[in-house]
């Protein structure tokens, strides 16, 4: 094969994927390793630090989308191809990083407090599946800026996701389920419309595609004439995704206090008395 860093991924000969391939496995292990080692350590950082830290992340990533879309856009209109509508602006579900960094960042209240809870739970589980099924390797070797972006991209979904939670910037409640849904909702009024006049996937809100029995379940609908059933579906799913987040983060600090509260108990019982 015969590619540079910059090779788009139409004029790559002979490339089929770099999904599970090697060096995959490899950034997939270091990947988590390095988050949870990072989640522990920095669990204690001083959250006006946190602060800097996350708008530093949201300028890098704003930087790395402005150069992905100018580089791929320049190519698709020189060739012929025209604008990419379809797969090139930024309105997936995994964009909202940057948009929701900088509102955690710059806002107050429960404007803040609904974009933190979207990195902690909704962009959490995005960055998860990111990193293990990073979709772009099926478009660009593993080598190359293409690939780069959503590697990056999707590791900072998943580190930014566990240090708001480990850092104690948000402490999940009930009500986080809900307010991690309106950034959804809030870029679901721009994905769908365009998915609807373009023919495009952005949220996976038109045909699912890569996501288990959405896709069917799009197609069956779409035979009815009722795909907008399940845009609705497929919206009201990321609240589920919020809510089972939200109780695994409840039943885990349940566990540690019962825990802790156990070790108190039995050190006050060894105790001698005076």
């Amino acid at each position: 094969m015969d590619y540079c860093f910059f090779s788009y991924k139409y004029n790559i000969s002979g490339f089929e994927s770099a999904l599970f391939s090697t060096p995959h496995f490899v950034y997939i292990c270091l990947a988590f390793l390095s988050v949870i080692l990072l989640g522990y350590f920095l669990r204690k950082v001083d959250h006006k630090k946190f602060r800097i830290f996350m708008l530093v992340v949201a300028i890098v990533l704003l930087v790395l989308e402005i150069v992905k879309v100018s580089w791929e856009s320049y190519y698709d209109i020189t060739t012929g191809r025209g604008f990419n509508a379809m797969g090139i602006l930024p309105i997936y579900t995994c964009s909202l990083l940057t948009y929701t960094s900088f509102v955690a960042v710059f806002a107050k209240g429960k404007t803040r407090e609904a974009a933190l809870a979207w990195i902690g739970t909704i962009g959490l589980i995005c960055g998860c599946i990111g990193v293990i099924y990073t979709n772009a390797l099926n478009w660009y070797p593993f080598w190359t800026f293409g690939a780069f972006h959503s590697l990056t991209y999707h590791y900072m979904l998943l580190l930014m996701g566990v240090l708001v939670l480990s850092t104690g910037c948000i402490k999940l409640e009930w009500r986080h389920v809900f307010l991690s849904w309106i950034p959804i909702l809030l870029l679901s009024i721009i994905a769908s419309p365009v998915n609807y006049c373009y023919g495009g996937d952005y949220m996976s809100t038109y045909s699912g595609d890569g996501v288990p029995l959405m896709h069917d379940l799009a197609n069956t609908l779409a035979g009815y004439n009722l795909r907008p059933i399940y845009t609705f579906i497929m919206i009201a799913a990321y609240l589920l995704i919020s809510l089972i987040v939200v109780s695994v983060y409840k039943l885990i600090v349940f566990i540690y206090r019962k825990i802790k509260q156990n070790k108190q108990d039995q050190t006050i019982k060894i105790q001698p008395s005076q």
